[in-house]
């Protein structure tokens, strides 16, 4: 017991706050360590630093000489402009062959309206007179035709049209004897 009683008790590095403020007064506040304050944001700080950052960076790269181009890069430079052109020309290529086929397709189809318009759609009949007054020489005597609407053919019994028809009916036209 008494060996322990000998040994100086040691605590840790214990700081008063009179010590505090001294240190604080000779090296100022700090944000790290809790005694300042930030007045921005966390954000704004590190975006400002990256910008600083940038600025430097682009700085540097103004005061270089510009890079001459080696001879891999111009030819593929070359090959994609020849590319684009040769492109280009076909969709003008392209879209003049169908303006020709559009052009064309409309000529055709004027050409037929007009076609049409000169040419008559039924070629004339000669027209035969009715039968009223005269009778025509080609029919006999004892025929007489009789049209008869189609409405009323639907409406008409089957068995009564077939008793006043003998000959036959064509075309609408009924003979009768």
């Amino acid at each position: 017991m008494e060996e322990e009683l000998q040994r100086p008790v040691r605590l840790m590095n214990f700081v008063s706050e009179e010590q505090l403020d001294e240190s604080k007064k000779s090296r100022g506040e700090r944000v790290e360590d809790g005694t300042a304050q930030r007045d921005r944001p966390l954000f704004e700080i590190l975006k400002e630093n990256k910008d600083k950052k940038d600025a430097e960076f682009n700085e540097r790269l103004k005061h270089r000489p510009p890079k001459a181009l080696d001879e891999d890069e111009s030819e593929f430079l070359d090959n994609l402009e020849m590319s684009k052109k040769e492109y280009e020309q076909w969709i003008a290529d392209e879209e003049a062959q169908q303006l020709r086929s559009f052009q064309a397709a409309v000529a055709a189809q004027s050409f037929s309206v007009n076609e049409v318009k000169e040419t008559p759609l039924v070629p004339p009949v000669p027209e035969q007179k009715s039968a009223g007054r005269k009778n025509p020489p080609a029919r006999s005597l004892s025929m007489i035709i009789k049209v008869k609407p189609q409405a009323k053919k639907a409406k008409m019994d089957q068995g009564k049209v077939e008793e006043h028809l003998e000959i036959g009916e064509a075309d609408g036209i009924s003979f009768l004897k």
